[in-house]
């Protein structure tokens, strides 16, 4: 049973499992066909291997005997994902894999990717996994892919600075147009001083527009543009502190936790620790899509 993309508009169900087979009897059939065409490289082939190599993906009792069809989405795309990890495939190309996925897949996906011997390129939003899983960060941006030389937190800090960054040029050319002088009118030559030639083969000059009516137009412009965008650029100062705020909590939290410490203290910190490490991947979003929406105004 080569895995691979559905050749189809059809539901993983259809295309890989089979409603009225157990898990169990899947991987048993995978064993069969795989050793039919030559494909085994060592992996666990004997029945209570397959039960055990099921338990890492949380099918454990009964739940190795139960049908496919009366499973939930996510305790199938489980499967699905067992059965592949159990190929021992050489690389795995993962694009946002926790999209649609239980709480129980999610914990599932973490550890079989840790576990995996080979190469996994993972393209996701789901902050916990890539904290759990890569060890490699690429940015693609400006134009170009490349390495990116630190971890999440490193790059929360890389949008932040960027994101003044901008701020601060946006502020430079407010300032550069209010400080721009007014447009000056040329007075028009009297006919008779004017070169013969010019007159001969220039137009002659038409008044521009007022020059008064266009410095107000633009006065109104950039203030709309400031209502606009300045509860944008509050909201985010708000939730920059508060990353910031959240950052130094989480880094005592750890230190704290490095020292020796009693039982119900370990547990009270982890606690406050997983709450601080949440409330920083929500904040993180938010921040992350008020900036998308400055932009936006920006660009119009």
């Amino acid at each position: 049973m080569p895995l691979g993309p559905p050749r189809s508009s059809k539901t993983v169900e259809e295309n890989w499992l089979r409603p009225a087979d157990t898990p169990l009897e899947h991987m048993i059939r995978l064993v069969r066909e795989c050793t039919a065409e030559g494909r085994l490289s060592g992996q666990p082939t004997r029945e209570q291997d397959l039960r055990s190599f099921l338990g890492n993906f949380n099918f454990t009792g009964d739940q190795v005997k139960q049908s496919v069809g009366s499973m939930s989405g996510g305790e199938k795309a489980r499967l699905v994902l067992c059965m592949i990890v159990w190929q021992r495939p050489n690389l795995l190309l993962l694009d946002e894999p926790t999209n649609h996925l239980d709480l129980a897949t999610r914990e599932a996906l973490s550890m079989a990717l840790n576990e995996f011997e080979g190469t996994v390129m993972l393209v996701s939003h789901d902050r916990a996994l890539l904290r759990a899983v890569c060890d490699e960060f690429w940015m693609v941006g400006r134009g170009a892919v490349g390495p990116f030389d630190g971890d999440l937190d490193d790059y929360q800090r890389y949008l932040l600075d960027e994101a003044k960054r901008q701020r601060e040029l946006a502020k430079q050319a407010d300032a550069a147009v209010q400080a721009a002088p007014d447009p000056i009118v040329a007075p028009k030559a009297p006919a008779e001083t004017a070169p013969l030639a010019l007159s001969a083969q220039s137009p002659t000059p038409q008044p521009t527009a007022n020059a008064s009516e266009q410095r107000k137009n633009s006065a109104a412009q950039r203030q709309q543009l400031a209502e606009k965008t300045r509860p944008l650029r509050r909201t985010m100062e708000a939730l920059e502190k508060r990353l910031a705020e959240l950052t130094a909590e989480k880094e005592a939290l750890e230190a704290r936790l490095s020292t020796p410490l009693a039982p119900a203290d370990i547990a009270e910190c982890g606690k406050r620790l997983k709450a601080c490490a949440q409330d920083i991947e929500d904040t993180e979003a938010q921040w992350l899509q008020t900036s998308e929406k400055l932009e936006s105004l920006q660009t119009i």
